[in-house]
């Protein structure tokens, strides 16, 4: 192979190789952490099994990218599923569910400035951000954010941490006092560390168990995300 063709294949295997580790897709196995397992991310945050009664002012405020099939698999796998003909992002469809169970008012997180529509594009944007420290102004405002008591709070793995446009979200509304329930699909990596960042951005906030998944299982989670929700003690 010529040092041409070499570097024409190279080119080739880049987005999909950003793609990956956008994405989170690490060496771990893709195996669901839901349930019990490890879903506290060991915070040292104010934990609760269960949310006391079921009379709340519920928010769902979630993350969600859904970017277009392009052919690459494993990137869309990551942020798109198609379920009864309708597509989702994978963290909107899990924010779909936790909606249509609990009654929870539905808010998509997103950043004045739309991220690209390209996996490769995204990637090193979403890396650069990670890198700098850049948390990215948001066309999203919650007028009425104080009326809630409960929030679920959503978001996919980006580069083995939440997406930059969640650690705005925490630095424009005060959660001291309210319940903040996570839910993230991921690409094997689990939580990531993620519960503890949120758990030292917002110290006077309780954390009740939350849900993270697998991506490849999100489209067939509906029935255990209702599970989940009984088990908080959020629906009956």
């Amino acid at each position: 192979m010529t040092a041409a063709e070499e570097d024409r294949v190279m080119k080739a295997y880049i987005p999909f190789f950003l793609a990956c580790a956008l994405f989170a897709c690490t060496a771990c196995s893709d195996n669901d952490n839901n349930g019990n397992d490890d879903n506290n991310d060991n915070t040292d945050a104010p934990v609760e099994g269960v949310v006391p009664g079921t009379d709340h002012h519920i928010l769902i405020a979630y993350f969600s990218e859904p970017l277009p099939d392009n052919g690459v698999d494993a990137a869309t796998s990551a942020s798109r599923l198609v379920v009864n003909g309708d597509v989702y992002g994978s963290v909107e469809y899990m924010a779909s569910i936790i909606g249509e169970a609990t009654g929870g008012d539905r808010v998509c997180i997103r950043t004045a400035e739309p991220y690209p529509q390209d996996y490769s594009a995204l990637a090193e944007q979403a890396n650069n951000e990670c890198q700098n420290d850049v948390h990215p102004a948001l066309a999203t405002h919650i007028d009425n954010f104080a009326d809630y008591d409960v929030i679920f709070v959503g978001y996919p793995i980006w580069w083995y941490q939440m997406p930059m446009a969640m650690y705005t979200f925490f630095d424009e509304y005060d959660f001291a006092g309210k319940t903040i329930i996570p839910f993230s699909s991921h690409g094997g990596s689990g939580w990531s560390g993620t519960v503890d960042d949120i758990a030292e951005m917002e110290p006077s906030a309780t954390f009740v168990n939350g849900y993270s998944i697998s991506r490849n299982n999100v489209s067939e989670s509906a029935d255990d995300i209702r599970s989940w929700l009984q088990q908080i003690g959020i629906i009956e």
